[in-house]
């Protein structure tokens, strides 16, 4: 079974707390947009973040106070917390431009119009904060540690440095190259998702521009990409 995790625009610098019971005003439907992807956040979600931006929030709260949910998780959970991460839109800005040397460099200039068009997607409709929503990891004991050393390898970029060669973002990369014909705009920055957030991610352009790189490489072979997954 699958997880799904979610990016969303939010407007304050945390997720969501159930027991003030502000999920139901979460999204109004107008400027917010929410993007999907499983089981562990892709790499140009990583790309925005910082050891600093990460925080905690009880497995409880991810549903509002009141409901048969939240009494639910309350009753199982207590007090646990799990980890999640939220920075504001132009420190996420700032980073996409400094780590893009060394991330595309690795996943292949090919793929740099994935790259650029998500960190337009970014500016143009996130903010005024970046969250990374991680419930779905909740009850791992280890999920905060992955996270601590996948951030620390990443902010080797922020200097000009280089990720650490068989580390946690080398391994993100290398599951790119290995699964890349499947999906490559899922695999490195999820897919828009509707219910009232938006949706229109990848664009049309970035899907065609991509199909059209691999025709040339294919060589006639036929078949085409799926592009996103539902």
């Amino acid at each position: 079974m699958s997880l799904r995790l979610y990016l969303n625009s939010a407007r304050r610098p945390r997720v969501p707390d159930g027991s003030a019971g502000e999920w139901a005003g979460f999204a109004d439907g107008t400027t917010e947009i929410e993007l999907e992807a499983e089981n562990w956040p892709p790499l140009l979600w990583w790309a925005m973040f910082g050891r600093a931006d990460l925080r905690e929030a009880r497995i409880a709260d991810t549903e509002d106070v009141g409901t048969v949910e939240h009494a639910e998780s309350l009753s199982r959970w207590g007090d646990t917390p799990y980890p999640y991460l939220v920075t504001d839109q132009p420190t996420a800005l700032a980073r996409l431009r400094a780590r893009r040397p060394g991330l595309t460099d690795r996943i292949g200039a090919r793929y740099g119009p994935v790259y650029e068009e998500f960190a337009a997607l970014v500016e143009a409709r996130f903010g005024p904060y970046v969250l990374l929503r991680t419930a779905a990891l909740a009850g791992d004991d280890g999920v905060r540690g992955q996270f601590e050393r996948t951030l620390a390898d990443l902010e080797h970029l922020d200097a000009g440095g280089a990720v650490a060669d068989g580390g946690p973002v080398d391994g993100l990369i290398a599951d790119f190259h290995r699964w890349r014909h499947t999906d490559p705009v899922w695999l490195l920055s999820g897919v828009g998702v509707g219910g009232g957030f938006g949706d229109g991610w990848p664009s049309a352009a970035l899907r065609e521009r991509l199909a059209a790189g691999a025709g040339r490489r294919k060589s006639g072979r036929g078949g085409a990409w799926s592009w996103l997954r539902r």
